[in-house]
């Protein structure tokens, strides 16, 4: 006995009309040539697009837990930078050739004797004698900019004389003028060494102290001039008031020298008081009066 055909069914009938339309035979398109690289190539970028997002996200996120973690922490102590004081720089240095350190603004200025006897020369300032009115020439100008273009004043560039003042309340004040008789501008800074000599060149009584207050560097074009006040008691009839000789002459070193200008001048310590500012520009004082 045979097995059906491919026509009969399986129970040995005829095949079912319906067959060809209820299970038809399917038929597979063909894959297009490069279909699957397209894929996998798609896959990858997509791959790599979640990764980049993913990344950017974990950044945010760090970011912003950093700026919430500032924004809760206390904040540090303020540092507070000093500026440099107003002379700073302005003072050559000893290594730089033919140029002379000045001594320190809180160093006394030597009070040796200067003797006026042939042993040695004295060099002079040309001003007038006590109360002899104050310079007439061009003032000084206190441009710090212009300052790092100009030298300091050596000694043998200046004239010193002692000028007007004022007087009240028991004190004395007096205007020590310094002048650039020289072709060449130079600059002046701070206080000088200030002492008072009898006839014969012996100091009397200690140097000047300084008074201080604020302060810049005065440049001294040819014939300009720059002051400082001195400030001494009045000499009273009064016993108790005590006073060293009058001077006869100044001996002053100007800011950055060692060498002096010795000039005509009468000032007399009372009570030990003989206190000089630092200068400014003019020729009447500092504080300008």
């Amino acid at each position: 006995m045979t097995g059906p055909t491919d026509d009969e069914e399986p129970g040995g009938g005829p095949p079912d009309p319906l067959d060809a339309l209820l299970r038809p035979v399917i038929q597979f398109l063909p894959v297009p040539e490069g279909s699957f690289e397209r894929i996998r190539r798609t896959a990858a970028r997509r791959r790599r697009a979640k990764a980049a997002a993913g990344g950017g996200l974990v950044a945010v996120l760090v970011a912003g837990s950093l700026l919430l973690g500032g924004a809760f922490t206390a904040p540090g102590p303020t540092v507070v930078v000093t500026p440099p004081v107003a002379s700073s720089g302005l003072t050559p240095s000893p290594s730089e050739p033919g140029r002379t350190a000045p001594p320190s603004p809180s160093t006394p200025v030597p009070s040796s004797s200067v003797s006026g006897g042939a042993g040695g020369s004295r060099p002079t300032g040309t001003g007038g004698a006590a109360g002899s009115a104050a310079p007439g020439g061009p003032s000084a100008t206190s441009t710090s900019g212009a300052v790092a273009a100009t030298p300091m004043c050596a000694t043998s560039q200046l004239t010193a004389k002692l000028g007007g003042g004022d007087a009240g309340a028991g004190n004395v004040y007096r205007y020590l003028v310094l002048t650039n008789h020289s072709g060449t501008t130079c600059h002046v800074t701070g206080f000088p060494g200030l002492s008072l000599l009898s006839a014969d060149g012996t100091q009397i009584g200690a140097p000047a102290t300084e008074q201080s207050i604020a302060h810049a560097p005065v440049v001294l074009r040819p014939g300009e001039s720059a002051s400082d006040t001195v400030h001494t008691a009045n000499r009273q009839t009064s016993s108790s008031t005590e006073c060293l000789p009058s001077s006869a002459e100044l001996r002053i070193y100007p800011p950055g020298n060692r060498d002096p200008l010795v000039f005509p001048g009468q000032v007399t310590n009372c009570d030990n008081l003989f206190s000089v500012t630092p200068f400014t520009a003019g020729s009447t004082g500092n504080p300008p009066s």
